[in-house]
């Protein structure tokens, strides 16, 4: 089964960036679980700034 996640969490609470080592660290552990991470694209706004990302994970079948 695939899944759509929404990562947005951010290094400062309203003006900071997305949190990449968060980001990496979130994927290491569901890779870590058997996920498979499928994609990951960026998101931005409408003057081009980076405000989450978007994974597709396939669930591992247990």
């Amino acid at each position: 089964m695939r899944k759509v996640v929404i990562f947005n969490k951010r290094t400062n609470r309203f003006f900071g960036d997305v949190d990449l080592t968060l980001l990496n660290a979130q994927i290491e552990e569901m890779e870590g679980e058997g996920h498979e991470i499928i994609s990951v694209s960026a998101n931005t706004d409408l003057f081009g700034n980076l405000v989450s990302f978007t994974l597709l994970i396939e669930l591992s079948e247990t």
